[in-house]
């Protein structure tokens, strides 16, 4: 069984294209929620964590458009 990959929040934003303080900023907004937290009391995120990000913010950005 393969492990499933978890993603620091540096990683995260570089895959979403985004800057960590950005990943910072949807934390307080809730519109990140890590899957984990690791033996220091550092955030995690999956890929499913990821989609879910992006899901929200674009949510997010439509209801600002309107």
């Amino acid at each position: 069984m393969a492990e499933e990959r978890l993603y620091s929040i540096t990683e995260a934003a570089a895959k979403l294209g985004v800057s960590p303080a950005t990943i910072a900023t949807w934390i307080r907004l809730g519109i990140a929620t890590p899957s984990r937290q690791d033996e220091l009391g550092r955030f995690r995120y999956t890929d499913e964590d990821l989609v879910e990000m992006e899901r929200r913010f674009q949510e997010r950005q439509s209801r600002k458009r309107v």
